[in-house]
Parts: structure tokens; C-alpha cells; sequence
């Protein structure tokens, strides 16, 4: 149980890591025209908050399917559901924001749909696995 636990926290930390890095580096690039400066969010904080959920909701699975397997689905459906409402209190100031340039928006979405990802990846090989 330790083993799996450990692996699949420090999967996820290598692809925040990686993905943090990639979008990091797109703002880089100079013939974008892509700025951060007006973000209400760094990109470091978003990324944070949503390994930082991630993380718990993969650990409260993997302690939910060593315990009780059947209810895997509700709880990753509850625990995906209580992280879109927090999202979208933090999200409310990008969503409401008047702007012409909505890469910021754009990137909080993204970066929410990449992480629900991965937690549906490792939900699914929680219920695949016997």
C-alpha cells in the first residue's frame, strides 16, 4: 500500500513538474507575445493548488480502495465535485475579469483539465487493478 501511494505521489509530482515547466517555457518564447504580468494568479500558485488537490484526492483513493473498492467511483466523483466548486470560488476573479487577452483564463482551464486527467487516469487503474 506504502509502495503504490509513494509511486503514484511521485508520478504526479514529475508531471506537475514537467507540465509546470512547459508552461513556464511558452511564456518564454518571444514571438508569442504571451505576458504574465497581468494575471491575477501566478502560474505557480494555480499549479500548486491543484497538485496540492490532486495529491489528496489520489491518497484518500488509495486509502478508500485498501478499505472499500465499491465506493471508489462515489468518492472520486465527490472528491472531483468538492474540488470544482473550490475552483471555481478561485476561479471566479480570472472568469469575471475584463480583459481583452484571455490567456489567463484559457491557462487556469487548461491546467484544471490536465489535472482532473491524471486523477481519472489513476482512478481508473485503481478500479482496473484486482
Amino acid at each position: 500500500m506504502k509502495k503504490k501511494y509513494a509511486s503514484a505521489l511521485l508520478q504526479l509530482a514529475i508531471i506537475a513538474i514537467v507540465l509546470f515547466g512547459l508552461n513556464t517555457l511558452l511564456y518564454l518564447i518571444p514571438d508569442i507575445g504571451l505576458a504574465t504580468d497581468d494575471f491575477i494568479y501566478p502560474i505557480s500558485v494555480v499549479y500548486l493548488f491543484f497538485f496540492v488537490f490532486s495529491a489528496v484526492i489520489i491518497s484518500v483513493l488509495i486509502f478508500i480502495s485498501g478499505k472499500n473498492r465499491e465506493q471508489l467511483g462515489y468518492a472520486f466523483l465527490f472528491l472531483t465535485g468538492a474540488k470544482m466548486a473550490i475552483s471555481y470560488v478561485l476561479a471566479r476573479p480570472v472568469i469575471n475579469k475584463l480583459s481583452e487577452n484571455p490567456t489567463e483564463k484559457i491557462n487556469f482551464f487548461v491546467i484544471f483539465i490536465l489535472f482532473l486527467i491524471i486523477e481519472a487516469y489513476y482512478t481508473a487503474r485503481l478500479l482496473n487493478n484486482k
